[in-house]
C-alpha cells in the first residue's frame, strides 16, 4: 500500500509543473544546465507561462542553446515584470556570441524597461566598446588590401552625422544613463551627508 502511495506520488509529482519547476530550479543551483532545461521545458508544456519561459529560456542560454533560449526569452519579456531581465538575459547571451549589434539592443530594451539596471548600464558600455574594437580590426585588415583606403572613406559616415531615422543615437543613450548615474550618486552623497552618517 506504502508503495502505490509512494508512485503515485512520484506520478503526480513529475506532472505537476510546479513541481517540475522546482525540479529545474535545484538543478539550475546545482549548475546541472542541461536536467534544468529538460525540467523547466516540462513545466513550460504542462502550463505555459511567462515565468516558465524566462526560466526556459535563460536555462537554456546556460546550457549553451543560446538561439533557442534567446527565442524562448522573447516570450518572457512580454510579461512587464519580467520584460527587463528577460532582454538582459538575451543581451548577455547575444554579448557571449559577439552578436553585438544584437546584445546592444537588448540593453537599451532593458533599460527602457528598467532605467535603473545597473547591469544593463555596464554591458551596454561593453558592448559598444567591443563593437568598436570589433569594426577597427576589421578596417584594420581592410586597410592592408590595396584601393581599401578610398573604400572604407566612402563607407564611414560623417563623425557628426546623425543615425538614420528610427534607430536610436547610442552615443547619446549612453551619456544620458552615465549623466543618470552621476546624479544618483550626487544625491545618494547630499543625503548621506544630511544624515551624518558614514557610507551608503
Amino acid at each position: 500500500m506504502i508503495l502505490i502511495l509512494l508512485l503515485a506520488f512520484a506520478w503526480l509529482a513529475d506532472t505537476n509543473s510546479h513541481a517540475a519547476s522546482e525540479h529545474g530550479t535545484h538543478a539550475y543551483e546545482k549548475k546541472q544546465y542541461g536536467d534544468a532545461a529538460r525540467w523547466y521545458d516540462r513545466a513550460q508544456k504542462l502550463a505555459p507561462s511567462p515565468r516558465g519561459a524566462f526560466n526556459l529560456g535563460t536555462a537554456l542560454i546556460a546550457a549553451g542553446e543560446r538561439e533557442r533560449g534567446s527565442a524562448v526569452l522573447a516570450e518572457a519579456t512580454k510579461d512587464p515584470s519580467l520584460r527587463a531581465d528577460a532582454f538582459f538575459n538575451r543581451g548577455n547571451s547575444a554579448l557571449a556570441a559577439k552578436a553585438f549589434d544584437h546584445a546592444i539592443n537588448d540593453y537599451i530594451e532593458t533599460l527602457k524597461a528598467n532605467p535603473r539596471h545597473e547591469g544593463a548600464k555596464r554591458n551596454l558600455e561593453i558592448a559598444l566598446a567591443r563593437r568598436e574594437a570589433s569594426q577597427r580590426e576589421s578596417t584594420g585588415d581592410k586597410q592592408n588590401k590595396p584601393g581599401a583606403k578610398e573604400q572604407q572613406q566612402q563607407q564611414q559616415p560623417n563623425a557628426g552625422q546623425k543615425p538614420p531615422q528610427g534607430q536610436p543615437d547610442l552615443e547619446a543613450l549612453l551619456r544620458s544613463v552615465q549623466q543618470q548615474e552621476q546624479e544618483e550618486l550626487r544625491r545618494m552623497k547630499a543625503k548621506v551627508a544630511a544624515e551624518g552618517r558614514v557610507g551608503w
